[in-house]
């Protein structure tokens, strides 16, 4: 049997939608299928990482600077939110098959969200796995672009299904994506106490190192004695911490609200109780996925090095190091200046100076005649991390 064709949607862009593996080729092959297949303003695309994450937004037209509390808004007053979340869930909405457009002009909503931004027509398609929203496609049209044909509407319908296949094949990869990159950050940084905590606040990996830094930062349990797993099993992210990462996952949404970088500085947290317990808190998103909802590498360490465990101690702050820090450190050693540390790793003066600042900051030391005076001992933590092919 013959294969059906449409002449009115592209085939080279149907195959493109299908060959994509992550959210960047997702987000480029819908918008180049939907601006070729229809007349518009700008189109917009939504993508859910997992469907308890909020979404994340692309658009076509760059959008104004809008605060978070300005996003909230406009999803709380959208009049067309009932709809959404009604059953049986829609999968196609054209905004004027259920607002006539005389009424759109007098909704409130109409004067602070559609007519600064230029669009009057619009429609929605919805991609679904079972109940879970995957995402959001929109084609959104100026009042003198006309309203949609039944033509076009009956277009949609027929794209409906290649979205729908595509953003749950997408979804599949990257939470498979995900995980994987979140378990390789973990084991570049194993001899930390380390944690991989959600941008919910949730514990995705917690080893028992960490877990026994847990209880020394609240001065819980018996930590002169080994703790058993059961006790180990009872230790909770400290409120600080979970608290800081809430705060920085919705720093970072309204990043991501506003088609700007999510990416966030380093943050160190003190515990109240514990005085020498520290957590550093690590911002971690997927290369190259902006549509993947990040992580964060949260690593317990102390302030205080006791005699018997300089080295092991020396060792872990080492680890903490990116692989850029590390490279400047062992150029560092080698009593090379700033300059010359420039010009053999292709680097600014002014990036290796930042670099080294921040080594010193992980180190806990004040200068690089501090740092040098750790020489034998990160000499050695070098020669142990390249025997065990975790290093850079």
């Amino acid at each position: 049997m013959p294969r059906k064709s449409h002449p009115d949607i592209p085939e080279k862009l149907l195959l493109d939608l299908h060959g994509a593996c992550d959210g960047t080729q997702l987000w480029k092959a819908c918008r180049k299928l939907l601006e070729r297949c229809f007349a518009h303003h700008f189109v917009a695309i939504g993508f859910s990482f997992r469907g308890d994450e909020p979404m994340t937004i692309k658009r076509g037209k760059p959008a104004p600077d809008r605060s978070p509390e300005w996003w909230a808004r406009n999803m709380a007053e959208h009049p067309l939110m009932d709809i959404l979340i009604r059953k049986p869930y829609p999968t196609i909405i054209r905004i004027t098959d259920q607002i006539p457009p005389d009424e759109i002009r007098v909704h409130p909503y109409y004067k602070e969200f559609i007519e600064p931004e230029g669009w009057f027509y619009s429609v929605g398609v919805f991609p679904r796995d079972g109940d879970r929203l995957m995402g959001l496609l929109t084609v959104n049209r100026r009042e003198d672009q006309g309203d949609f044909t039944e033509e076009e509407m009956d277009r949609f319908e027929r794209l409906y299904p290649h979205f729908r296949t595509a953003f749950r094949r997408v979804s599949e990869i990257q939470n498979d994506y995900a995980s994987r990159f979140s378990m390789a950050t973990m084991l570049s940084r194993i001899p930390l106490a380390v944690a991989i905590v959600s941008h919910v606040g949730e514990i995705n990996f917690i080893n028992d190192a960490a877990r026994r830094a847990c209880m020394e930062w609240e001065k819980t349990g018996d930590l002169e004695n080994p703790a058993s797993p059961y006790k180990l099993s009872s230790a909770a992210l400290p409120d600080v911490v979970c608290r800081r990462c809430l705060e920085l996952a919705e720093e970072a949404e309204g990043l991501s609200m506003l088609n700007l970088p999510a990416s966030l500085e380093t943050h160190t947290v003190e515990s109240e109780q514990n005085p020498a317990c520290f957590a550093v808190i690590e911002y971690l998103t997927a290369r190259h996925e902006p549509f993947s909802k990040a992580v964060f590498l949260v690593r317990f360490e102390s302030s205080t090095i006791e005699p018997g465990n300089r080295s092991t101690e020396i060792f872990n702050r080492y680890c903490s190091l990116t692989t850029a820090e590390k490279m400047a450190t062992e150029k560092a050693l080698e009593g090379l200046t700033n300059r010359e540390i420039a010009e053999k790793l292709g680097k600014s003066t002014s990036t290796v100076k930042n670099q080294l600042e921040s080594v010193y900051r992980k180190m806990n030391v004040r200068n690089r005649r501090e740092l040098i005076s750790l020489a034998p001992e990160l000499q050695l933590a070098i020669q142990q991390i390249d025997e065990s092919g975790l290093g850079v």
